[in-house]
């Protein structure tokens, strides 16, 4: 499958350590603004950073112009800026499922018709393909809490998933 992704979501999934793991079954693409935002975290010792970096040079994360007249018209309509409203362009204009974990962006996606996708999704995912056992699943879903903005009672909800 081929996903569109934002910096958010690519920065918690190269922290938590399952990033890699996406990438062996599934393609990324990234909007250049979104690249510019994770490597903004190379100058801060961010080794997500480094590990995303990689991975583009790798040509396992590709990385796609947006049209900027449609970038303006998503960002009027919606209120979706830099990242997320790239990445949000390159969704729509290419059918593909977004990979967000931005309120803003998710509800945009609601309206528009657009897939979306969470991580604690791909941690779900990834556990029922076998490709992460159920302790780095759990242990997943633990460092979203701990490095993201999701609260014990999401956590707890996507725990009962791998059960």
């Amino acid at each position: 499958m081929t996903i569109i992704a934002d910096a958010s979501s690519l920065i918690l999934l190269a922290k938590i350590t399952i990033l890699e793991r996406l990438l062996e079954k599934n393609d990324i693409i990234i909007p250049e603004k979104v690249y510019i935002e994770i490597i903004k975290g190379k100058e801060k010792g961010r080794f997500d950073a480094l590990i995303i970096e990689k991975l583009v040079q790798d040509k396992k994360i590709k990385i796609e112009k947006v049209d900027k007249e449609m970038f303006e018209k998503i960002w009027k309509l919606f209120g979706l800026w830099a990242g997320e409203g790239e990445a949000f362009v390159l969704a729509l204009k290419n059918k593909f499922p977004i990979l967000t974990d931005d309120r803003k962006c998710i509800n945009a996606s609601k309206s528009a018709n657009i897939p979306f996708i969470t991580s604690p999704v791909i941690i779900v995912a990834l556990f029922k393909k076998k490709s992460i056992n159920k302790n780095k699943a759990e242990k997943s879903l633990e460092l979203l809490e701990e490095y993201g903005w999701y609260n014990k009672n999401i956590i707890k909800f996507y725990k009962e998933k791998i059960k």
